[in-house]
């Protein structure tokens, strides 16, 4: 039977291209997805694979040719034998058989077009391109196009199993969804830069070992939480555009005279941010309990939608599990999220001497669209010098 190659579309609107080379002489054998002709477009020059297996019958168009797109390009003969048909047919495969005399028919297959890494990961599956519908443009086959083929092909074990292997397929419900279009909203919508800093904190473990006593006398576990919120407060009021939201559609900054902070805690179904409410003016005792409280009621899912709204700035601890550094992803439409990482004891040098002291590491991630990165800096300087003097949190701000 002899099958004709049409040159194919190739999409992005080409509608034309030059034979430049080539890649077979008629009589040869040619083997399916062989290299058969490089044909240059106005994109690129393309190398076309062969859609069948078969002995070349004729070539069509001399090198430096220019051909348009649907004009024959091959045709080959497979050896096969079939009944005459006497009017075409479409076949399940997207052909057309058609007769050519009374000696020969001739089939025109739909042309398969998908790169060579494609045609090598089809063939890895075992799969026939033919056999899969290509979504690409001008219905080119892409890589997600095999691997959907593949895992139909999977039958029962579609579920439990991809093409590589045992998959569990686990529903994206919930906090869990809420959570994941919120940071993809966040990550489409700001242009976030994160700065990276130390402050040492020896002499906030100093006092806070002194009013961790006085806490514990009152049932409250005293963390750094409270005191990187205080020195959070006073960056906040001396750089007021990271107390912010920006208003993309009114093109306006709101900045916010009050100042919420949220919370970000790990729960059990993802990650949740609570909200302080006014935390300027709450002490340190206060700030404990009330973040205490908050997250205690996180982790068992009983916070009321007022206590995860209005917040104004976000700070997330991703130490507790023992991260140093990190890009917290800022909690839209605020313009700004500190993160706290693993405090450790490090040899520093002071004052000419080797010393070990105890350090925070922070993350600070801001909206470059609102704010610039010197402004940023400034503002993680105001924090690192409140946590490395932190006498200056017990005065009033």
């Amino acid at each position: 039977m002899l099958r004709e190659f049409n040159f194919p579309d190739v999409g992005e609107g080409i509608a034309e291209g030059e034979i430049v080379h080539w890649l077979v002489k008629e009589g040869d054998w040619i083997e399916e997805d062989q290299d058969l002709v490089q044909v240059e477009t106005d994109k690129a020059v393309i190398t076309l694979h062969s859609p069948f297996t078969g002995k070349i019958e004729k070539l069509y168009g001399k090198e430096g040719e220019v051909i348009k797109v649907g004009a024959l390009l091959t045709t080959v003969q497979d050896g096969g034998e079939a009944a005459p048909a006497p009017q075409a047919e479409k076949t399940n495969s997207g052909t057309v058989v058609g007769s050519l005399g009374e000696e020969k028919e001739i089939e025109i297959v739909r042309p398969i077009l998908a790169t060579p890494a494609v045609r090598a990961l089809a063939k890895q599956m075992k799969l026939a391109l033919a056999e899969v519908k290509g979504t690409g443009p001008g219905g080119r086959i892409t890589k997600e196009d095999v691997e959907r083929a593949a895992e139909k092909i999977a039958g029962p074990l579609g579920a439990a199993a991809d093409i590589y292997g045992p998959v569990e397929k686990v529903s994206l419900r919930g906090l869990r969804s809420t959570v994941a279009k919120r940071m993809a909203e966040a990550s489409k919508r700001v242009a976030a830069v994160t700065l990276w800093e130390d402050a040492d904190i020896t002499e906030l473990e100093r006092l806070r070992a002194e009013e961790k006593k006085r806490a514990e006398a009152k049932g409250v576990k005293l963390t750094y939480l409270p005191f990187l919120i205080k020195a959070s407060l006073a960056a906040l009021k001396a750089h007021p555009y990271f107390n912010a939201t920006l208003d993309e559609d009114g093109e306006e900054i709101v900045v916010k005279k009050y100042y919420n902070i949220g919370i970000a805690v790990d729960t059990s179904d993802g990650l949740m941010v609570f909200v302080i409410k006014e935390a300027d003016r709450k002490s340190l005792l206060d700030l404990a309990i009330e973040g205490a409280a908050l997250a205690e009621k996180a982790r068992d899912r009983k916070l009321d939608l007022t206590e995860l709204r209005g917040s104004t700035f976000t700070i997330t601890n991703y130490g507790v599990v023992g991260v140093s550094y990190g890009t917290p992803i800022i909690n839209h439409p605020e313009v700004a999220i500190l993160g706290m990482g693993r405090i450790k004891d490090r040899p520093v040098a002071l004052n000419g001497q080797i010393v070990v002291r105890k350090i925070m590491p922070l993350s600070f991630a801001f909206d470059h669209r609102v704010i610039d990165g010197v402004e940023a800096g400034r503002f993680l300087n105001v924090v690192i010098e409140r946590l490395e003097h932190p006498d200056l949190m017990l005065t009033p701000q």
